[in-house]
């Protein structure tokens, strides 16, 4: 009888202990705080970047034709050579006499294709001059960031060949209609003559378009998206709280949102994801 007497206060000592145990875990798990940083809620126009590509063509192309048909007495200038209007290019020999070819414009000889005593013609270039002082860029513009173009406004450009350096162009022309690829023709000039940037170099254009107005705006880190529902973590009294949200616009830094939430409360942007509403937070840098 004694023997059976120890045994059970062995167990009810046993399960004593173990209830004391569980009960300082529960206290410590429900204790825990997960660290959290947060960020501020703001309002405000959603702006988004869009960039547009296109290739330097030169202003001006000037065929140069002889007036005559006859063969190259002489050839005053090679390819890539610079020439100022009314220089000689050229004497023909003809049935005429020799007949002298001027340049019609100043630039540079580009696809000569005669030589001394080749036979030219009075109806084909032999060769072209082409105006690099001022170079035009042609971009294609989708319908939707059309508005983002208008005639004589300025705009700044990169070229691929410039390093980081930018410049400054004119939007000269805007198409009415669209190409075959349903997209509208902006042609850019670009002053070239101190830079002097050769024809074909690829030019990006970046313009700012606003996207959505006036708006709630918070971290794009702090949306949470489980179980097709977009939701963030807000702070009340030390525990995160969710609240549903629906998305207007997003980018890499902002998103425009609309929901249950004012300028200038905070939304958890780390941490976010190990949450559960009502879970007891920190946020780092607290006391």
């Amino acid at each position: 009888m004694k023997k059976l007497i120890f045994l059970l206060a062995i167990v009810m000592l046993t399960l004593v202990a173990c209830t004391e145990n569980d009960t300082e875990d529960t206290s410590e798990q429900e204790e825990r705080e997960v660290p959290v940083e947060v960020e501020e809620v703001t309002k405000g126009n959603l702006d988004m970047q869009r960039t547009f590509y296109g290739r330097t063509t030169p202003n001006e192309t000037t065929p140069v034709i002889p007036q005559v048909a006859g063969e190259v007495d002489e050839l005053n200038v090679e390819n890539g050579e610079e020439v100022e209007k009314d220089d000689d290019i050229a004497t023909i020999k003809s049935v005429q006499g020799n007949i002298k070819v001027e340049a019609p414009a100043s630039g540079y000889i580009i696809e000569l294709n005669a030589s001394e005593e080749s036979l030219v013609s009075n109806q084909e270039p032999m060769a072209v001059i082409v105006d690099l002082n001022t170079l035009t860029v042609q971009l294609q513009v989708p319908d939707v960031q059309l508005d983002l173009f208008e005639e004589d406004k300025e705009v700044t450009l990169k070229l691929e060949s410039a390093a980081e350096e930018t410049y400054k162009a004119t939007i000269e022309h805007v198409s009415k209609t669209a190409n075959e690829a349903g997209l509208f023709p902006v042609e850019l000039s670009f002053d070239n003559e101190t830079t002097h940037y050769r024809a074909g170099v690829v030019a990006t254009v970046t313009m700012e378009e606003t996207v959505v107005e006036d708006s709630l705006l918070i971290p794009t880190a702090a949306l949470v998206e489980e179980n097709n529902e977009t939701f963030v973590y807000t702070v009340s009294e030390n525990t995160a709280k969710k609240v549903p949200v629906t998305v207007q616009a997003t980018q890499s830094e902002l998103t425009a949102i609309t929901g249950e939430l004012n300028e200038g409360d905070p939304v958890i942007t780390s941490g976010q994801f190990t949450l559960n509403d009502g879970t007891k937070i920190k946020t780092v840098g607290e006391e």
